[in-house]
């Protein structure tokens, strides 16, 4: 008889930078390397990705780097 097991939580955050005025939004699972962060502009079939793939300290550490940038630099810092 199989154990069952409960599923991996998810984490889902968004946050708006105060200089740039973007949304940006973040999810993954704790201790995987399944993170990604991108620029929610609203629409689901056109989404800056910042990191993907990423580990949960990357996507943070991203995030504290990129408060003090303007629009136009965190959109060249993204991937189409």
């Amino acid at each position: 008889m199989e154990a069952s097991r409960k599923p991996l939580a998810k984490i889902e955050g968004r946050r708006r930078l105060k200089l740039s005025g973007l949304t940006i939004a973040w999810r993954g699972t704790p201790n995987l390397d399944d993170w990604v962060a991108y620029i929610d502009t609203g629409t689901k079939s056109k989404k800056l990705i910042l990191a993907d793939h990423a580990s949960e300290r990357k996507v943070k550490s991203l995030l504290s780097r990129i408060q003090a940038m303007p629009k136009r630099e965190v959109e060249k810092l993204a991937k189409g």
